[in-house]
């Protein structure tokens, strides 16, 4: 006998401000203030904000947590709910517990890859924020793409 695996994906929510949703995500300030508290973590973890044509949010997902230096970003990991969650596009927010939001090397290579897999997934990649303490970074702002 075989068996057949079922894929089950589950929703747990979190509670924010009536003001901060239901409308598009507009600035990355928008984002800092549904997600600083990222800024008391004390592990690297990268958060995918899964937005609907209008770039309001569908859904997030934790997609990584790593150590208080580094965490693993991969591509599939990034894209693969938010294909699920039928994601027109995404913002990925990332958290530096260092608390500066300077991005690193490691940052900028992932930042891009996600950005040039826009022409793969037809899912682009809307920005990509670095929380620190207080204060945010986004590539976006930054000219980056």
């Amino acid at each position: 006998m075989a068996y057949l695996k079922e894929l089950k994906v589950t929703f747990t929510r979190k509670r924010v401000d009536d003001d901060l949703l239901n409308k598009p995500v507009e600035s990355p300030g928008q984002v800092f203030a549904l997600f600083k508290d990222m800024q008391d973590e004390t592990k690297e973890k990268v958060v995918v904000l899964h937005l609907n044509p209008q770039l309001e949010i569908l859904s997030y997902e934790v997609a990584a947590i790593g150590s208080a230096t580094a965490t693993l970003m991969e591509p599939v990991e990034i894209y693969r709910n938010a294909m699920l969650a039928r994601a027109s596009s995404l913002i990925v927010v990332h958290n530096h517990p260092s608390g500066h939001c300077k991005p690193s090397e490691a940052d900028i290579s992932i930042a891009m890859k996600l950005h040039e897999l826009v022409e793969i997934h037809g899912m682009p990649l809307q920005d990509f924020i670095i929380i620190g303490d207080g204060i945010y970074g986004s590539f976006r702002e930054d000219g980056r793409f």
